[in-house]
């Protein structure tokens, strides 16, 4: 089902086109407004016609079929804002969505690995095949510099600056950030390029890049290899790059900017992670006052977040420090 042809639509993806929104975002907002006309049944009606009745009633009825309050939320934040445009550009006298409840989402903390889960992983990959050998150099380039995977899959071979050792990366709403590559990954890459020839994009697949649902489905294999938690994505690997390297004693300015975000809160919720491993670390390894403990084991069993395959966190900080040195 597309969008109806009216001017209020036309004009407000045009805008959200000129606002930089990535095509997936875009893609989100036309997801959210066919489902609400399909709801109120708008026909040929013009959208400035919907009322906050009809508003929340579908907001209720995403309730009714069991959509996550995440889900909710992001479908009100589209409705506010579509509607928000309508009232600023004078298409409707009255926002019929100002009252519409948005649902309160609790922020969830990222999951990251430790750093024996990342070497784990990368020790269930190959280099048999060029499709393995590819697939090494792709995911780590993920956690190294924290790259989303869709940044990933569209970096191209101009994109390396070979000399000064950095990658031109091209993130949300079109924005460019550079991201220093470790030295051990500059001759990687340049070995693969020179080996494979490649000239346009770094990744190719069969029609311009590899696809983003073939990489996640190929490190599914991998996890599975290494026996590792089945949550991992390679998301997992961008929020394991920010907290090893806010361990590692890395300013939070420094990660902000290798992730690409805007705002530093959005960085922020990575401290939030890093101070939960650390209350585990105090409670759970022994000290010099801790005289009533045998020695050498933890204080407790271990359990939080990370749940760790190795005994003591004591040693978890020293090889933490000494792998993000290495990356």
């Amino acid at each position: 089902m597309s969008l109806p042809e009216h001017p209020e639509v036309t004009d407000f993806i045009a805008y959200l086109r000129l606002k930089n929104l990535s095509a997936t975002s875009i893609a989100t907002y036309h997801s959210a407004l066919r489902r609400l006309f399909a709801h109120v049944g708008l026909g040929g009606s013009a959208p400035s016609q919907i009322t906050p009745a009809q508003l929340r009633n579908y907001v209720a009825s995403l309730q009714d079929r069991g959509r996550s309050p995440k889900t909710v939320a992001n479908y009100v934040l589209v409705i506010k804002r579509f509607f928000g445009f309508l009232l600023a550009e004078g298409h409707i006298e009255e926002d019929p969505s100002r009252r519409l409840p948005r649902p309160k989402v609790g922020r969830r903390l990222p999951k990251a690995l430790t750093v024996p889960q990342v070497q784990a992983l990368f020790a269930a990959m190959s280099d048999e095949t060029p499709a393995d050998h590819r697939d090494q150099l792709f995911f780590k380039l993920l956690y190294a510099c924290g790259l989303r995977i869709g940044e990933a899959v569209r970096a191209r071979v101009a994109d390396i600056n070979w000399e000064d050792g950095w990658l031109r990366v091209v993130g949300k709403g079109n924005k460019e950030r550079r991201v220093y590559l470790k030295p051990y990954l500059v001759s990687a890459l340049s070995a693969y390029v020179e080996g494979t020839g490649l000239e346009g994009y770094l990744f190719p697949g069969q029609a311009g890049h590899v696809k983003e649902w073939h990489m996640r489905r190929r490190l599914k294999r991998y996890v599975r290899k290494a026996r590792l938690p089945t949550h991992i994505t390679p998301h997992t690997l961008r929020h394991s790059m920010a907290v090893h390297y806010l361990i590692g004693g890395a300013p939070i300015t420094f990660v902000q900017g290798a992730l690409g975000h805007e705002s530093l809160a959005s960085t922020g919720i990575y401290t939030q992670l890093v101070d939960q491993m650390a209350k585990e670390i105090t409670l759970n390894t022994r000290t010099a006052l801790d005289g009533d403990v045998e020695a050498g084991r933890p204080l407790k069993e271990a359990r939080g977040l990370y749940e760790p395959e190795f005994e003591g966190w004591d040693r978890f900080v020293s090889e933490v420090l000494e792998w993000s040195n290495r990356f």
